[in-house]
């Protein structure tokens, strides 16, 4: 093992190492070619009995891609160099040089209890797709396949940096060509497993270390369904930010934005690949029905499911409720007739005005407590029955929209509107869609699980904007 303080090739003076093992070591050191020293990172390999072959050209492959790159947000490189078995204590070493980023790695800053914002994911990505635009549109295209959190550098000069392209590929050199897999589960894509990394891999790599950064859970970590990963139930934000991040870690390749600079455009502007909005799956157990195509979609959300206890509960609250109202008019009464009785008493002496006004007082508290009650009599009964036996339909056309309510399978309201006075479709975390026009909004899916409500405003967003 290199030591602490110990320099090498007459250059780099060894100083602080990082995630050392025996075959493999990160070192932060000083480069006295210069005056004042810089700081860089020098990475090791040791040339042993037990190193695989291919650990070797990865190696290597990483010191020939990072002489090609320039880039503000690339560790720039600095040296190649090996070392002879004396001055490595027995072994020969192969030393890569490269600038030294001061600052946390995002996976460092998760470690620490960091929660990131949606404006903060935002900015992160808009960073990281500006570097993958630059490496995809290399000649040939340079692939880093390991994206994660413990790769990407929060530094005070730019948004973020990029490092360790130890897994990068050389897209040219690979067609029919067996090569290593690398990468780290929970952020690698199928196919890259397959060895078919393309740039989409690298999106998908994207779109999984935004996903921790939002839930604060390592994407191995979470639940999946039909290979997705599903993760929106655990956030609150912008159902377009989770639109786009499901469709940059969408299994199917062909799902995907194709690019960087695709995924770019549809951050900035909500403009999505046509072929990505039939990729969203309904979650398991929904009753709800959708149907779309290009000239209409029919959205139909069943009456819940309900027991023989539901609707004992429901029973009960009525009863309660209802009960509530001729008690209080009883007493209501009695209190009046005390009143009326106390006033024929005290109108033959002096002591009426002090009676009266007392007694107008309570008779008009008297009114608006009735009239309360029967109000909350009227809601109850209508928010239970909407509950338990109400329905919606959707209808959209490329001219209008049309929003029904049903109860017990009848229709008894109606809302026709003009698409284009649609303004915005959004979730209420955890209470229900909104749907609003430039003069009124409506409201459904309350009976709806959180996970079906994500879907469907995707869903319907999709439709509207396509």
């Amino acid at each position: 093992m290199l030591q602490a303080e110990q320099v090498l090739c007459d250059r780099y003076h060894l100083h602080h190492p990082f995630g050392n093992n025996s075959g493999r070591q990160t070192w932060l050191a000083f480069d006295q070619s210069v005056s004042p020293p810089e700081s860089v990172i020098v990475k090791l390999l040791a040339f042993n009995p037990q190193m695989q072959w291919d650990e070797f050209k990865l190696f290597e492959r990483e010191a020939q891609v990072l002489q090609q790159l320039t880039h503000p947000q690339i560790p720039r490189y600095r040296d190649y160099f090996s070392l002879d078995s004396q001055v490595g204590e027995g072994l020969y070493w192969f030393g890569l040089v490269q600038q030294y980023i001061p600052g946390a790695s995002l996976r460092q800053l998760l470690d620490q209890g960091k929660r990131f914002t949606q404006e903060d994911v935002k900015r992160i990505a808009e960073s990281v797709l500006e570097i993958l635009s630059y490496l995809h549109g290399l000649q040939p295209p340079v692939l880093h396949r390991d994206i994660k959190p413990s790769n990407l550098i929060l530094a005070d000069d730019v948004p973020i940096y990029l490092v360790d392209f130890g897994a990068v590929q050389n897209r040219a050199v690979t067609e029919g060509v067996t090569f290593t897999v690398v990468g780290t589960t929970g952020y690698t894509p199928l196919e890259q497993f397959w060895g078919k990394a393309v740039p989409a891999s690298d999106l998908y790599a994207l779109g999984a270390t935004l996903i921790h950064l939002l839930t604060g859970i390592t994407p191995a970590d979470l639940p999946q369904q039909d290979l997705r990963i599903q993760w929106s139930d655990r956030v609150s934000v912008d159902p377009q930010l989770i639109r786009w991040i499901d469709i940059l870690t969408a299994p199917d390749l062909d799902a995907r934005f194709s690019s960087a600079a695709e995924a770019l455009e549809a951050l900035h502007h909500h403009r999505y690949p046509q072929h990505s909005l039939t990729n969203r799956s309904q979650p398991k157990g929904s009753r709800v029905q959708l149907k779309q195509s290009p000239q209409q979609l029919i959205l139909k959300i069943p009456q819940p499911k309900r027991s023989f206890r539901d609707i004992l509960k429901l029973g009960g609250d009525l009863l309660l409720t209802a009960c509530s109202l001729p008690l209080l008019l009883l007493f209501g009464l009695i209190f009046l007739g005390l009143g009326i009785g106390l006033f024929a008493t005290l109108s033959h002496n002096g002591t009426l005005f002090l009676v009266l006004l007392p007694l107008v007082a309570f008779l008009g508290w008297l009114w608006r407590a009735t009239n309360q009650e029967l109000g909350k009599v009227q809601n109850e009964v209508d928010y239970n029955l909407r509950h338990l036996f109400g329905g919606y339909c959707l209808y959209l056309t490329p001219e209008h929209f049309i929003i029904e309510r049903e109860l017990l399978g009848l229709t008894y309201q109606r809302h026709i509107g003009q698409l284009t006075d649609i303004k915005n479709i959004q979730l209420i975390p955890f209470t229900e869609i909104r749907l609003e026009t430039w003069m009124i909004s409506y409201s459904f899916g309350e009976t709806l699980t959180e996970n079906e409500r994500r879907w469907l405003v995707e869903e319907l967003q999709g439709w509207v904007e396509g």
